[in-house]
């Protein structure tokens, strides 16, 4: 061991070369011996390099022991090599810091692992890229709601999606923004959030995106329902004038028999006409006022759905029959379409069927101009396992602008409607934590989809 001592090697070597030295110069540059002078020159040289060489290798495992931080690969043990006190304790340093930057770089991976699987669980879409567009990171929400599998960059996004992709480069740091997202046949509102990052001083930045269809769905009725709560009170109060009119006619009768109180009566035929025109008046206007106040409550009292497992296949084939003879009538095709004959549903069975009938009879309405008429009902259960009825005509469609406000209470586009189906079909949807959204093109048809 003690020939691997640094130190004792050191002083040896130094020693020997400092001999050579001295032999080199006590030969006294004689001509006689100039082999010998020029091998002890030579052995001087090589000592020298020797010297060099074996004082580098010491500081061989101090270059790789930087190189171990430089490039992160704690996977280097220093073990001692006999060369004393000092390099042993050198190296248990040595040791230790790896050691030390090894649990680091650990816990930084758990902690990033973390992170990530956070991001990929939570229910939000979000989205880092660089300004170039790169995609960095894009969790499972973005993709769900984008319907992308993967993504690499915001520009694949363009042709699905061209308005995202210009806000998500475009919008200011720490606005939002509500746009329409196209998802097969619906339109999905989201809410857009982009924050502005430098990371190694590199800018990304990170979008999150929101669908808030609900959230809009449920302010659009609470809305609506607080509107029809104040128009059902002033509706009613407005029976009053009625109510006066009616005892004035009362009033008036009154006075007759109580002038002629006789088995017969006689009045004038004007004042005849007038209590006929009185009466008629009050039928005319009661009967309205009626059927709108009921309206106007079967929209505001949507009762609460009593959920029970029923078998979707066995609900269409029930609507089928319902709607035979009025569907052979108006030469109306009927497709009925459920891939899978186990599809359940956990729901009020009623008040799904009063949807789909709603919607059965407004695409009838639809079809009614149409040359060859056709009617599909589709059923499923979509990627997330979610139950999914969709109700397609090939009609005339539906413009863009009465898209918007089709499911608001009292609009139609019927001469004879009365705009409260879609609301309470809506609202019904809504109590079953679904929801009920519509997809349209001009001349080509129009699909109601149910999503449970």
């Amino acid at each position: 061991m003690g020939f691997k001592n640094f130190r004792f090697q050191v002083i040896l070597r130094v020693l020997l070369l400092v001999a050579s030295v001295f032999l080199f110069f006590r030969l006294d540059f004689n001509s006689s011996l100039v082999a010998t002078q020029v091998t002890m020159g030579i052995l001087i040289l090589g000592q020298t390099v020797a010297l060099i060489l074996f004082i580098e290798r010491t500081t061989e495992r101090l270059i790789k022991f930087l190189n171990t931080i430089k490039y992160d690969d704690f996977s280097e043990v220093f073990s001692s090599r006999g060369e004393g006190k000092v390099f042993d304790e050198l190296y248990q340093r040595y040791n230790e810091v790896i050691g030390k930057f090894r649990d680091i770089r650990s816990e930084k991976e758990a902690t990033t692992q973390y992170f990530q699987t956070v991001v990929q669980h939570i229910g939000i879409g979000i989205i880092t890229f660089k300004k170039t567009g790169q995609i960095q990171l894009v969790n499972n929400a973005a993709k769900r709601l984008l319907q992308v599998p993967h993504l690499a960059h915001v520009e694949h996004l363009r042709p699905e999606a061209p308005q995202l992709v210009e806000q998500l480069l475009q919008l200011p740091a720490g606005q939002s923004v509500v746009l329409q997202l196209k998802r097969g046949k619906e339109r999905v509102p989201v809410s857009l959030f982009v924050v502005d990052l430098v990371m190694r001083g590199e800018d990304f930045r990170l979008a999150s995106i929101q669908n808030i269809q609900r959230e809009l769905e449920e302010k659009e009725m609470e809305a609506w329902q607080n509107l029809i709560r104040v128009l059902t009170h002033e509706i009613m109060n407005s029976v009053t004038p009625i109510s006066s009119l009616a005892g004035s006619v009362a009033a008036d009768i009154a006075d007759y028999l109580e002038a002629q109180p006789g088995n017969q009566i006689q009045l004038q035929r004007e004042e005849t006409e007038d209590m006929g025109a009185a009466l008629q008046t009050i039928e005319r206007r009661s009967q309205g006022l009626v059927r709108f106040v009921q309206d106007f409550r079967s929209l505001a009292r949507v009762p609460v759905p009593r959920k029970q497992f029923f078998w979707v296949p066995q609900m269409l084939k029930q609507l089928q029959t319902l709607f035979q003879e009025e569907l052979a009538h108006e030469k109306i095709q009927l497709l009925v379409t459920c891939p899978s004959a186990n599809l359940q549903l956990l729901a009020d069975r009623e008040l799904v069927e009063q949807v789909l009938i709603n919607l059965i009879r407004n695409a009838i309405h639809a079809l009614a101009d149409q040359p060859v008429k056709t009617l599909q009902i589709e059923a499923f259960a979509d990627q997330d396992s979610r139950v999914v009825i969709q109700v397609t005509d090939n009609g005339s469609g539906i413009a863009e602008e009465a898209l918007e406000q089709i499911f608001l209470p009292f609009y139609t586009t019927k001469p004879t409607g009365t705009g409260i189906g879609l609301s309470l079909s809506r609202q019904i949807m809504r109590l079953h934590k679904g929801s009920l959204t519509v997809s349209s093109e001009l001349g080509e048809g129009t699909t109601f989809t149910l999503r449970f």
